[in-house]
């Protein structure tokens, strides 16, 4: 006994040793990154246009009309009271503090990615061993049948070491790389959105995160739904209160702003940039080039309702088989694609999906060593587009007549979310039916495997006097 505690000391020493390399070059990676990012085409734009806002909820002055080498501030008038610290701060300061809080803030999600809860591994039967969410003949049901809590099956230390790992590669594919390029928040608000996932369901403040998210920057504001939906509901209120909060700081900042932007300004994406312009990875951007119109607002409208829908359901339905990591990663993606405007930083908040997929299928020992090597390049082929940027490198200078390849660089973001939304549905719906027949063996009282039975001869009149007599 005191041999094998020895190895596992010895592995724990090891495993300490090695983290200090693995912060090494992570930091090492991201300096690099950043010092690309600071001295590329875009030279931390938006820092400017958010500095531009925060000066004008610092003075009290039009926070729409004033432009940045023609960019205006599109963020609602909450984000601009949060951006004034970034504006009494020296330049220099300002730059360095939200690209070091960014990259930083690359390997937080990704850890907090890995520590929400997910499926076990052991294939297609795996989703009924987490913890069922439900009534309480529900639970009891699935528990009689067999089903258990499935085990973190990484620990904090591992966890940390893997997110570090994959961050170090991760901050070179493209929505990261923009994100540091132009000074973007969108770093920083996935790790709210994901910090506030992984805060316990009975804690009070789960929901304040995502609330100040989506007060910030509307997008988030689709895992409120997310939360809703996954019957959270105190979450779900809290976050819902919390963004109300942010919408009257906003109106007692700049009043006249305030009543602008809500007025109508914010439901329109032409106030921001053409949808057609190919940054733009969203299903309406995407029907633009496609469909070579300016405004497929009849065709996105109906579409983005069902991929939402569809989307959601499914999100939800991961969530409530105990796999919250699936349906963050499924609602995440879900808002890229019904969102107006999604540019290509937007993305980042779907990265981690690449790194839980990846774990998910090494820790799937069921499936062959060809469906694994299939699956392994499904979750490179968006890596290395990200690496290569082919999303921002397309052909042809006219948005609206773009040439055949010219249309599909510029919707690979789309198509990717779309194959991700198509892939999850068949094992979420085919362990709903299975789930199911499990429930309904649980509640019968027939043992986890054994198929029910036909009653025999004799036992007939019997069951049909117990009958009678109910």
């Amino acid at each position: 006994m005191s041999g094998e505690t020895g190895t596992n000391d010895d592995r724990s020493r090891a495993a300490d040793l090695g983290m200090p390399v693995i912060v090494a070059i992570f930091a090492v990676s991201a300096a690099v990154c950043c010092a690309v990012a600071a001295a590329g085409q875009a030279g931390l734009t938006d820092l400017h246009v958010y500095r531009m806002g925060g000066a004008a909820a610092l003075h009290g002055t039009s926070l729409y009309g004033p432009r940045y080498h023609g960019l205006p501030f599109t963020y609602p008038p909450f984000a601009a009271a949060v951006f004034v610290v970034l504006t009494v701060l020296p330049w220099a300061a300002a730059a360095t503090l939200l690209t070091a809080a960014s990259a930083a803030a690359l390997p937080l999600m990704l850890y907090l990615a890995l520590r929400l809860p997910s499926a076990a591994a052991g294939g297609r039967q795996t989703a009924h061993r987490c913890p069922p969410v439900g009534s309480k003949p529900q639970i009891d049901a699935l528990r009689a049948a067999g089903a258990r809590p499935a085990a973190a099956w990484l620990s904090r230390r591992d966890a940390a070491r893997l997110a570090l790992a994959a961050a170090a590669l991760a901050i070179w594919l493209e929505p990261v790389r923009t994100t540091l390029n132009y000074g973007q928040v969108d770093l920083l608000l996935a790790a709210a959105v994901l910090y506030d996932l992984a805060v316990p369901d009975s804690a009070r403040r789960k929901g304040v995160a995502t609330g100040l998210a989506a007060g910030l920057k509307l997008t988030p504001a689709i895992f409120v739904a997310y939360l809703l939906l996954t019957r959270r509901y105190r979450a779900a209120a809290t976050a819902a209160a919390v963004c109300a909060a942010t919408l009257g700081i906003g109106y007692a900042v700049l009043p006249a702003s305030s009543a602008r932007y809500w007025g109508g300004m914010f439901l329109s994406p032409g106030h921001i940039s053409p949808v057609s312009d190919p940054q733009n990875q969203s299903l309406q951007g995407a029907l633009a080039r496609t469909l070579h119109t300016a405004s497929p607002a009849h065709l996105w409208l109906p579409l983005a309702i069902v991929v939402a829908l569809a989307g959601l359901m499914l999100a939800a339905r991961a969530q409530r088989r105990g796999d919250e990591a699936l349906g963050f990663a499924l609602c995440a993606v879900t808002g890229l694609l019904i969102s107006p405007i999604s540019w290509t930083h937007h993305w980042v908040i779907a990265v981690p999906a690449l790194l839980l997929a990846a774990t998910a299928l090494y820790r799937d020992r069921t499936r062959s060593r060809r469906a694994r090597r299939l699956g392994l390049a499904a979750i490179a082929a968006p890596a290395v587009i990200g690496w290569a940027r082919m999303a921002r490198v397309v052909p042809g200078r006219h948005w609206l007549h773009l040439p055949a390849l010219g249309i599909l660089d510029s919707e690979i973001y789309v198509i990717a979310g779309l194959l991700a939304l198509t892939l999850a549905a068949r094992p979420l719906l085919a362990r709903t039916v299975l789930a199911g027949t499990v429930l309904a063996k649980g509640a019968a009282g027939i043992p986890p495997g054994q198929a029910a039975r036909e009653p025999d001869a004799d036992e007939v009149p019997q069951l049909a006097t117990r009958r009678g007599t109910r």
